[in-house]
């Protein structure tokens, strides 16, 4: 009985720490389709090195395939959310990659001038943020990926449908 409501406190704990966290950024931790994954994949060369960073990680859908895709590149995964980031830590620790770090914080107040690629899915607000930190700090030749919103100011170099239920675009920036 005694691990029955244990196991009902951190399911309900799991549950209002994800809402607070939905409510603080804005979006919930919704992980990119099959579909938007594999193109994004396909579109990134497997020699890609130096350090990619993926904002806002999720629940890791991008950050460990990119990982494998990229074993000559750091792959650098954020995500503020507590749930997500212990889910992503654990699966990291037990599966790997190596070359895939980690990390609890607010990418808006990380510098990314070492980026050589940035993948991000974020919603409209936060691409706002992004796209102005991302025109300052990025060195030339960096790249940035966007699933399914655009970023303001950007100039788009290639826009592909993956066919989606979900997402009816997917954005591959500069």
């Amino acid at each position: 009985m005694f691990f029955d409501y244990l196991i009902l406190g951190l399911v309900l704990y799991a549950i209002v720490v994800s809402l607070l966290y939905t409510c603080i950024t804005g979006i919930s931790p919704v992980s990119s389709t099959f579909k938007s994954r594999k193109k994004i994949i396909r579109a990134i060369s497997s020699d890609q090195e130096g350090f990619i960073y993926e904002r806002g990680a999720g629940w890791g859908a991008m950050a460990f395939p990119l990982a494998r895709l990229c074993p000559e590149a750091t792959v650098e995964a954020h995500e503020l959310s507590p749930i997500p980031w212990l889910y992503l830590r654990v699966f990291a620790l037990l599966f790997g990659p190596e070359n895939l770090i980690i990390r609890r914080r607010n990418f808006l107040k990380d510098n990314l001038s070492k980026a050589s690629l940035v993948v991000c899915y974020r919603y409209p607000g936060a691409m706002v943020k992004l796209s102005s930190k991302l025109v300052i700090e990025l060195k030339p030749g960096a790249k940035v990926t966007s699933n399914t919103f655009e970023m303001p100011a950007w100039s788009t170099t290639l826009i592909q449908n993956p066919e989606d239920i979900m997402y009816h675009r997917y954005f591959s920036m500069r």
